[in-house]
């Protein structure tokens, strides 16, 4: 992989400030080659953990291989660091928890309730019980966004640790979901994720926020973070997210480690186009082809203007396809999140956990 010049700090917060999800900071964005008009190689990846995600990927969305939600989020963090993760010990972890789950299951009755299994996976997520090791699952605080330690955001260190976040602890929900048979979405906000079921009847979808450990209502949510009818109709936001369209932002995400690796580049671009193949409205990946652009473009305008020339063709060009990019994002009624709404967004998780934390103790 050729390496690029590295851009400023700058044109780095600027371009990650949109990412809707997995809360990015401090990415490095690479300019283009000396000559960008020229016709560039194909697209390679020289990392081979991130190569053979990619594939794996990229074989599920095509139906070459089965998809699974289980099977993504570890190639995602297992590609991050470097291969440093077993998957035989991960996939035996999760089934000797969801082997006691069904137990619980049939010892309370439920394996015969139409939302049993998410009646269980409630229990197993937010009190402590024999199933938890009597340690129930919570939100960590501690650099919940991954901007000092990336692999905060990771599945596998919730595992270990029950703590983590808005993104892991919905993806393990999932997982586990899926290994005893319970129906399970995710679906998004701005910068946030969260699980959705239907009720006993199905008539309606239920909410379950694994950060405080409460199901709001669809109200709540909208209006606490700030969503615009436009994005409900889209379906980039609420949207109940089948195994296909979490293994697609899945895709997305693959590049938010990657850049932490290696800083953007055309396997970037090549993971997103993917992406949209599959999902043309996928908002983190037009997002994060904003982002790119940007970076790329702010950079080769910066040596133009260090070396005395005038805006090239190529420059113009990525501009257009940044402005149309942007302008996507705005269609598919994307609003920024503004720092005092996700700062009254935190302070209501907080509020809440201390208030379960002091009815417990009351009790």
């Amino acid at each position: 992989m050729t390496v690029k010049p590295h851009i400023t700090i700058q044109c780095l917060k600027a371009a990650i400030g949109s990412l809707m999800l997995l809360f990015l900071a401090d990415i490095p964005c690479y300019s283009q080659p000396e000559q960008p008009s020229q016709p560039q190689p194909p697209v390679v990846c020289n990392d081979k953990f991130y190569q053979q995600a990619f594939d794996e990927i990229t074989d599920m969305l095509e139906g070459e291989a089965a998809s699974s939600v289980k099977r993504v989020v570890f190639l995602q963090e297992w590609a991050y660091l470097q291969g440093q993760l077993d998957y035989k010990a991960y996939c035996s972890e999760i089934a000797a928890l969801a082997t006691d789950l069904k137990v619980f299951m049939q010892l309370n009755k439920l394996d015969k309730h139409p939302i049993g299994g998410n009646l269980a996976l409630f229990e197993f997520f937010t009190n402590n019980n024999p199933l938890n090791g009597y340690k129930a699952y919570t939100y960590d605080f501690d650099d919940y966004m991954g901007k000092q330690d990336f692999t905060k955001m990771f599945v596998t260190k919730l595992m270990r640790t029950h703590s983590g976040q808005c993104r892991s602890l919905p993806l393990f929900y999932k997982i586990l979901a899926n290994e005893i048979g319970a129906e399970a979405y995710i679906a998004y906000a701005p910068m946030h994720s969260f699980i959705r079921h239907h009720n006993e009847d199905g008539s309606r979808l239920i909410n379950v926020e694994l950060t405080n450990h409460s199901m709001p209502r669809e109200v709540f949510i909208i209006e606490s973070t700030g969503i615009s009818p436009r994005a409900i109709e889209t379906g980039v936001y609420m949207k109940p997210c089948d195994d296909k369209d979490i293994v697609i932002n899945l895709l997305v995400e693959l590049t938010y480690g990657y850049q932490r690796l290696y800083g953007v580049d055309s396997f970037v671009e090549k993971c997103v186009n993917v992406a949209l193949q599959y999902d043309p409205d996928n908002l983190p990946a037009w997002m994060t082809l904003a982002d790119k652009l940007y970076c790329e473009g702010v950079a080769y305008q910066q040596e133009l203007r260090c070396k005395g020339l005038p805006e090239d063709q190529w420059s113009l060009d990525n501009y257009a396809r940044y402005k149309a990019a942007k302008q996507k994002i705005t269609d598919l009624g994307y609003i920024e999140t503004s720092p005092e709404m996700y700062d009254a967004w935190m302070k209501d998780i907080q509020e809440e956990i201390d208030h379960r934390k002091q009815t417990a103790t009351n009790h």
